[in-house]
């Protein structure tokens, strides 16, 4: 799949030399140089703990970049555009979400239809978005891979599944910000899948407890990231950003951050009551509805997964890792070793999009979407393996 930006993003690669921090601009990446953007060595840390002054120093080196400048993305394995002091995650925070959890859910002696059930979702979600608070819960940032990264399935897990969402990167220091002055606080965006083992998640003696999440969700390579932040100024409005996954060429996921429950500014306010948000920490915004643990096939051995990044904003594809086993190959995790090993199964592709506005639909079917501002073709593919 072709990576490529319309505009700029923000990244982290790896060649033959080693890691670095780059700005992709067009498919082609611009390697930063110490004491560029920042004083010092311009990792992505360093760079968000200084977004105010970092911002407009990477903006005008992307706009006096020209075609034959920097080295092409392909030739570069993609590392995780992120390194966060802390991940924060929103969960049943879509509608559609809610109410496929709700008449899945149902009890054996409920002979309510699901129109029925959906309607009354529909009243409980009114209500507690008009009341409640948005349920937020901790992740570790160890769990964190690259969009192309082998997600690596425990032996102990028998249902694993994806969860595609629009992250945010915090670019200050925020504690107790309102509502209104929250989005001052917003980076950029990238995209994660949230790979859960649901097996794990909620068994019979932690239910009381109200379920394992670390064990669930906080798995090395569970929380494919990337390919990309994009800078927040280049996304005209973050709520028409399309999110979508496919699963062997059947989309599992469809929907748009205007169908959140607790919005963004909300999501940010809140987590910042809770603690204290640092330069470069992840927000996760929930999940559409569609996810492995509703009915459908799971991230099982061999399965290949795709996830777009974002378009004018995250439209990138990732999603389980390049292939599912229990234990990792000799080499595994080398440079290049995950691109060597694509070839060997046969695609059963999980792909995953977040958009930054609404795609036509020549551009849906090819993960690329337009809206004036930048467009990202890019792809982040994975796979599960045992």
């Amino acid at each position: 799949m072709e990576r490529r930006v319309e505009g700029w993003a923000l990244g982290r690669f790896e060649d033959e030399m080693g890691q670095f921090t780059g700005v992709a601009v067009g498919a082609r990446v611009i390697r930063l140089r110490p004491d560029g953007p920042v004083k010092g060595e311009p990792t992505i840390r360093a760079l968000f703990d200084d977004w105010a002054g970092a911002h407009p120093w990477l903006a005008e080196l992307a706009r006096r970049t020209a075609p034959p400048d920097g080295v092409p993305v392909a030739d570069l394995r993609v590392l995780p555009p992120v390194d966060p002091r802390q991940i924060l995650q929103a969960g049943a925070n879509y509608r559609s979400h809610v109410a496929e959890i709700i008449i899945s859910g149902r009890a054996v002696d409920d002979h309510r239809t699901d129109e029925e059930l959906r309607r009354a979702a529909e009243e409980l979600m009114d209500e507690r978005a008009r009341r409640g608070s948005p349920f937020l819960f901790s992740g570790l940032p160890a769990a964190i891979c690259g969009p192309d990264d082998d997600v690596l399935l425990p032996p102990e897990a028998a249902q694993v599944d994806w969860e595609a969402e629009l992250a945010v990167v915090i670019g200050r220091t925020a504690r107790r910000v309102p509502r209104e002055r929250a989005m001052e606080h917003a980076a950029g965006y990238t995209v994660c899948n949230d790979i859960s083992a649901r097996d794990l998640q909620f068994p019979a003696e932690h239910r009381p407890l109200g379920g394992d999440w670390t064990r669930a969700k906080n798995r090395p390579t569970f929380l494919p990231t990337g390919p990309f932040v994009v800078p927040a100024d280049q996304i005209p409005d973050h709520r028409d950003l399309e999110i979508t996954f496919e699963l062997n060429d059947r989309c599992l996921q469809r929907d748009a951050p205007r169908n959140m429950l607790f919005d963004l500014p909300t999501l940010i306010a809140e987590a910042s009551a809770a603690t204290t948000l640092f330069p470069g920490d992840l927000i996760l915004t929930g999940s559409p509805a569609g996810n492995g643990g509703t009915g459908s096939d799971g991230c099982g051995p061999g399965t290949s997964c795709e996830r777009p990044s974002p378009a004018s904003a995250p439209s990138a594809t990732s999603a389980c890792g390049r292939r599912c086993e229990r234990h990792p190959p000799p080499g595994a995790g080398r440079w290049g070793a995950a691109r060597r090993r694509v070839g060997e199964h046969p695609p059963s592709a999980c792909r995953r999009v977040a958009a930054a506005c609404p795609a036509t639909a020549a551009g849906a079917a090819s993960g690329h979407s337009r809206c004036g501002s930048p467009v990202f073709k890019t792809g982040i593919s994975g796979s599960c393996r045992r």
